[in-house]
């Protein structure tokens, strides 16, 4: 895609997420299936106009999250959805995020200052995070945790602007559907008696985790393919 169509995404994007959320607010549950029918058309149309290698790792991706999703909200209970189930726009949520924090990352203006962003996002997340540890009921030990794997990618990840983009834009959407009550973090999470803020302030590093997985899954799975076509035939003699 070019710049104009980058930024067209990440603004449609923007502005679905800021139409979306608040209806499904007060939604039924037949109303929140209408608001994931255009979800997925919405993800079906944006993945059609991208190279396939995008286009598989997107599908990766959500495959990925979608499983995550089902053990962190159904399984574990780390955070509940309003109605307690798993919305089915948030797999498609999830592709459409990443596609668009790959676009916004992608931008001349964000590569050309690429070194600023990084260091300037590593610093709010810092703060962010001793904001989470000293001035909440609980100290947000889960935020700790999420922000020090967030340092680990940017500082050793092989895309940090990435990393640093989609940090910026996890917070944000994560401060926005928590404020309209459509997801909620447990206090404390299960099993592990962890301490976690509403919501946890380093949990933009769960996509730098998510795109470093997809990626080696999708690495392996290609090696793997090659590998088939690399291997001789096995012929078979008469007789045996």
């Amino acid at each position: 895609m070019t710049t104009r169509g980058s930024l067209a995404l990440v603004l449609s994007f923007i502005a679905f997420v800021a139409i979306a959320l608040p209806l499904d607010r007060s939604s039924t549950a037949a109303q929140q299936f209408t608001l994931s029918l255009f979800a997925w058309t919405f993800l079906a149309i944006a993945l059609v106009l991208q190279p396939p290698t995008i286009r598989v790792q997107v599908i990766g991706l959500v495959l990925l999250a979608t499983l995550l999703e089902c053990v962190g909200s159904l399984i574990w209970g780390a955070y509940t959805y309003r109605l307690e189930n798993l919305p089915l726009y948030v797999p498609a949520g999830h592709g459409l995020f990443y596609l668009s924090a790959l676009r916004a990352a992608s931008l001349p203006l964000f590569r050309r200052h690429a070194r600023t962003i990084v260091i300037a996002v590593a610093a709010g997340s810092t703060a962010w995070m001793l904001y989470g540890l000293v001035a909440r009921p609980l100290p947000d030990l889960l935020g700790f945790v999420t922000w020090a794997i967030f340092i680990r990618f940017i500082v050793r990840g092989r895309y940090p602007l990435l990393y640093a983009v989609s940090f910026v834009m996890t917070t944000a959407l994560e401060l926005y559907g928590t404020g309209l009550g459509i997801w909620t973090w447990s206090p404390v999470l299960p099993v592990l008696m962890l301490p976690a803020g509403n919501p946890p302030t380093g949990i933009g590093a769960g996509y730098a985790a998510m795109d470093a997985l997809t990626r080696r899954i999708i690495a392996r799975i290609d090696r793997a393919r090659a590998a088939r076509r690399l291997a001789p035939p096995i012929t078979v003699r008469p007789g045996t």
